[in-house]
């Protein structure tokens, strides 16, 4: 089943001692200079360095002891919201975050950016997002998606909620609720792993791979990757190959491999054969891509995408009218190309349903109303779908939206 890796098994260890490896601090690094390297984006270190030097007994400065106890409320407060996200949907689950802050000795933080909570059916997001509006939170983003074969739902959905942190804390709190844990791409259906996951680790291990996808490895990444995986029983072992291979992720399983050798630590799960594995998952990308952006209907979405953060400029602009007038949204969706929605004024439906509006594709859901668009959206569009009033949809297509928590995949939209 496994390799046995190059070179002896070895496990890391959470010391202090590790952090500054980690953070490459010299021996005349100075205190404040040590800081501002863990509190850097590519470590994320901050929390756990000042938790291990208060765990070892040494003494924080007034400043360090107010930041350690900002990051400490902060994942008070969300271990709050997850038990009432537990209680009006008994079936989520956490990826990441709170389930590796778990490993950590006693006392021990891991910063906590938001929570990532996964939905295995529609009416578990709803659950989870009524759950939290009812308390102030605010909802950012909601996208809609195409589904894979043998998934669990028909259209996979996200919503990310965020509410304000007290000061002095600039970031806000923020909640991400998905029916599929891995979104590597936004040109490409997201991946749900094995349901039911009989190891939280081994998913939580895929996802944090999966992160390379967004950015470089953070050295909190290589190290909280180390101790899941030094953590993984043989069913938690046979789960993350399973799920590597569904997700294409070999390249990067590799590339974190060789991260934690560098830093000297050779966890014992060694799926074989991963060299073969990666160079045929670069191939199938590459083929891939090449034919995403020589579709007539796909390409120009793709280029539409670039408009959704402000960027791209005018071609955004003309690709996602193209796509928009030209195609459509639910062509799109159609063709595996997830959708954005933009909010409009509506009240809520009682389970989500895809409405042609005109020319445009509406989702009443739950949550509300939302105009479904693959890049920026213009306002005369969000006028004609709030003018225009709920068509009757093609045919299937209340079907094809599906009942929240169906299990049968139906195509078509």
């Amino acid at each position: 089943m496994t390799d046995a890796p190059t070179g002896t098994a070895t496990d890391v260890e959470m010391s202090a001692a590790t952090v500054l490896a980690l953070l490459d601090a010299g021996p005349t690094a100075s205190r404040e200079a040590v800081l501002r390297t863990a509190r850097d984006g590519r470590h994320k270190l901050a929390a756990t360095l000042l938790s291990l030097w208060a765990e070892g007994g040494e003494a924080l400065t007034e400043a360090e002891t107010a930041e350690l106890r900002l990051h400490r409320e902060r994942v008070d407060h969300y271990r709050r919201v997850w038990s009432g996200l537990r209680t009006a949907a008994p079936g989520v689950s956490l990826l990441k975050g709170m389930t590796i802050a778990g490993l950590y000795p006693p006392g021990v933080l891991r910063a906590a950016g938001d929570l990532d909570v996964v939905c295995p059916f529609h009416e578990d997001l709803w659950s989870c997002a009524q759950q939290l509006t009812a308390t102030g939170w605010e909802l950012a983003a909601f996208t809609v998606g195409p589904a894979r074969t043998g998934d669990a739902v028909p259209l996979h959905l996200g919503a990310e909620f965020r509410s304000p942190a007290p000061e002095p804390s600039p970031d806000p709190y923020a909640v991400g609720l998905v029916t599929a844990e891995i979104a590597t791409e936004v040109r490409a259906p997201a991946w749900q792993l094995t349901r039911p996951s009989r190891s939280p680790l081994a998913a939580c291990a895929v996802a944090l791979v999966a992160e390379r996808w967004e950015r470089p490895f953070r050295s909190r990444d290589l190290l909280d990757l180390a101790l899941l995986l030094q953590h993984l029983d043989e069913t938690g072992v046979r789960q993350l190959r399973t799920d590597l291979a569904r997700t294409g992720l070999w390249p990067e399983w590799r590339e974190a491999r060789r991260a934690m050798a560098r830093l000297g630590w050779r966890p014992a799960v060694a799926p074989p054969h991963t060299r073969a594995a990666a160079v045929r998952t670069r191939l199938l990308r590459a083929m891939r891509t090449a034919a995403l952006w020589s579709s007539p209907v796909r390409a120009p979405a793709l280029i539409a995408q670039s408009g959704i953060e402000g960027e791209g400029g005018r071609l955004a602009e003309l690709a996602s009218d193209l796509a928009h007038r030209g195609f459509g949204a639910r062509r799109l969706l159609g063709a595996g190309l997830p959708l954005f929605g933009v909010p409009l004024d509506d009240e809520p439906a009682d389970r989500l349903r895809l409405d042609d509006v005109g020319r445009h594709l509406v989702a009443r859901t739950p949550l509300g109303s939302f105009l479904l668009v693959s890049g920026s959206a213009r306002q005369e569009w969000l006028d004609e779908a709030k003018d225009g009033g709920p068509a009757a949809g093609e045919p299937g297509a209340d079907k094809a939206a599906g009942k929240p928590g169906a299990t049968s995949v139906e195509r078509g939209t």
